[in-house]
């Protein structure tokens, strides 16, 4: 019994420091919206299930990460799309609340090797955010 619980012990390390590993080639917005994701669903958690707020804390956690990370990960992606295509990219999606959101990427200009991308974001067809982004065109 000591034995197994020894080599779930070092697999559970292992995993740890694999995931680190791959955390740290993830971009900013992926990094960003996985801490904050994280954040804002432990607190849900905490608050949603009184009788047992260690699991509603910890499952908060856990998918407001992903779904943080997610969203990070789709705002990166949509420029990189439109830099490698040079042309309009768009995601939508509609909440559980029905609001509208969109991530829109396009194309500006080009600066040396590379491409000058505008990126919006879109809720219920208000412009919340923009920013520009400089992505490699190799």
């Amino acid at each position: 019994m000591k034995g197994v619980r020894i080599f779930i012990l070092i697999l559970l390390v292992s995993c740890l420091l694999c995931s680190c590993a791959w955390f740290d080639q993830q971009s900013k917005n992926t990094k960003a919206g996985t801490g904050i994701g994280a954040i804002v669903g432990g607190l849900a958690g905490l608050i949603i299930d009184s009788h047992n707020p260690w699991r509603g804390g910890v499952l908060g956690v856990a998918i407001g990460a992903v779904s943080g990370g997610l969203i990070g990960n789709i705002i990166d992606s949509s420029a990189h799309q439109a830099a490698r295509k040079n042309t309009c990219v768009k995601y939508r999606r509609t909440t559980e609340n029905g609001h509208k959101e969109e991530v829109i990427a396009k194309p500006t200009a080009t600066k040396n090797n590379y491409k000058v991308v505008t990126v919006k974001y879109v809720r219920d067809g208000k412009v919340v955010g923009e920013e520009t982004k400089t992505v490699p065109l190799n």
